[in-house]
Parts: C-alpha cells; sequence; structure tokens
C-alpha cells in the first residue's frame, strides 16, 4: 500500500512538473520556441516539454515558475551538438539558482553605514536609480572641515579622483560624480574610497569596489512581469520574491532602499 502512495505521489509530482509555467523575465541573445514557433519575448511562459533552439550557445533566460522558483535557461555545456543545431527541451536546460525559494529573512535596517567595505561587500555593488547617498556613522568616520570622503577611479588611462561627502554625515555616489549620463547600465570597476586629511595630506583607503548603475526601465520590465504573472495579492510574499530575484540576478544593494522600491512598486500595481 505504501509503495502504491510513493508511485501516486511521484506520478503527481511529474504531471505538476511537466504542467508547469516557466516565464520569462530576462533574456539574453535568442532562444527560438520550436513548440510555440516564435522567439521568446520577456513575459512569454514556457513548459517543460517545449523544444527549444538556441541561436547562440550562450544565449540565456532568467525565468520563474508557479511554484517551483527561480531558474536560469541555458543550453547544456554537456550536451553535444555535433550538428550544430542547439535543440533541448526545456526541462534539460533549466539550472536551478543558488536562492531558488522564497526567503522569509528579515531586511537589516540601519540608519547609518559604520563599515564601507561590508556595505558594498566583495563584489559588484548594484546602485538602482542615478544617484545614491549614504549616511556614514559619526563615530567610525567623523566627517569635518579638511576630512573628505574621496572616490578614485581610471577612465580612458587617466586616473581620476572626486569628493563625494556632503553636509550632515551624507556622501553621494551618483553618475554625476562619474560623469555618466542617465539611463543604461554602467559598470564602474575598481573603485578606491579613501579618507582624505587635506590638512596632512594623507589618505585612508577604507573600500574598493565594482559599482553598476542599473538600466532602471530594464528592471522595472523585469519586476513587472514577474508581478503581473505571479502577483495573487499577498504583498509580503512578492516582496520577498522580488528581493530574492534580485540579489540572484544582479547582486548587492542598498537593502532599504532596495525594500522602498519593490514596495512601491507593488503597491502602484494592486492600487494601494
Amino acid at each position: 500500500m505504501q509503495a502504491i502512495i510513493i508511485i501516486f505521489f511521484s506520478l503527481l509530482q511529474s504531471i505538476s512538473f511537466q504542467t508547469e509555467n516557466y516565464y520569462i523575465i530576462k533574456i539574453k541573445g535568442e532562444i527560438y520556441n520550436e513548440t510555440a514557433g516564435k522567439i521568446l519575448q520577456q513575459g512569454d511562459a514556457v513548459k517543460a516539454t517545449d523544444k527549444l533552439t538556441f541561436r547562440q550557445k550562450d544565449a540565456m533566460a532568467m525565468v520563474i515558475s508557479d511554484s517551483r522558483g527561480r531558474f536560469t535557461l541555458k543550453y547544456p555545456e554537456e550536451k553535444d551538438n555535433n550538428d550544430n543545431a542547439l535543440y533541448v527541451f526545456v526541462k534539460t536546460a533549466l539550472v536551478m539558482n543558488k536562492q531558488n525559494q522564497l526567503s522569509t529573512r528579515a531586511i537589516t535596517i540601519s540608519n547609518t553605514v559604520s563599515n564601507l567595505s561590508d556595505y558594498f561587500g566583495a563584489d559588484v555593488f548594484n546602485i538602482i536609480s542615478d544617484t545614491l547617498q549614504i549616511k556614514l556613522s559619526k563615530k567610525y568616520y567623523p566627517l569635518s572641515e579638511g576630512h573628505d570622503i574621496v572616490v578614485s577611479y581610471n577612465r580612458n588611462n587617466q586616473e581620476l579622483s572626486r569628493k563625494i561627502n556632503e553636509k550632515n554625515q551624507l556622501i553621494t555616489i551618483s553618475r554625476t560624480i562619474f560623469d555618466l549620463k542617465s539611463g543604461g547600465e554602467v559598470y564602474i570597476p575598481n573603485v578606491n574610497i579613501y579618507k582624505v586629511n587635506s590638512e596632512t595630506g594623507t589618505k585612508l583607503l577604507i573600500s574598493n569596489t565594482d559599482f553598476r548603475f542599473i538600466d532602471q526601465k530594464q528592471l522595472n520590465k523585469e519586476f513587472n512581469t514577474i508581478i503581473d504573472k505571479l502577483y495573487e495579492g499577498n504583498k509580503s510574499e512578492m516582496q520577498n520574491l522580488l528581493t530574492d530575484y534580485f540579489k540572484d540576478v544582479y547582486g548587492k544593494t542598498d537593502e532599504i532602499l532596495l525594500s522602498k522600491y519593490i514596495y512601491e512598486l507593488i503597491n502602484k500595481h494592486s492600487g494601494g
């Protein structure tokens, strides 16, 4: 009897997997859905049994299912393609993302930053809007006349420096600081941040990071696609889903600002 029950539930899971919708949230390159007879676009739904052709071997898509979480859709590295045709079924091309399941963790809230190196992290730090203001702890970063925070970066083989501190313990990271136009995604590697004493001419390295200014219009499309396909009235659940998606796809950012940004998008969608 127990064996029959196990077989029954296994069959149900298999049927659920075959009929599950996987929604295209972000796509790179060109992937053709042979089953539907169309190029995959953001917002499209595919099933595990759909047959795909990857027009480029490095083409990929970020997808979210009805209930199974977040996946990357890409051509399997181990698959042989002697005929140069990159054919594969969706179920073979799905790769589960590291943070697949919804998280219930609380967002760390802090009014001030006491360690810039920890705040920016070891990898790329993402900036969603054109300008990011950060309030520094007065205890660890006391700013006064002659004591500044400066960013140093390389552009066209020339090292440039900009003062970024303002009044009231605030520093500003912006496209303007880096002489960038608004819009589009821009990556700025190897940015050094120093605490400079102009009176003595000394400077102390307090952080080294890579900045990425995100294409906000594209991010809005991705978030709105997820909301349109999966939002069922539970704002907290959707907030967690979008937060985890951002961290999975983009990486680190200011969590408080990300939380507010997502909250406003969900409220706008729900009319409240």
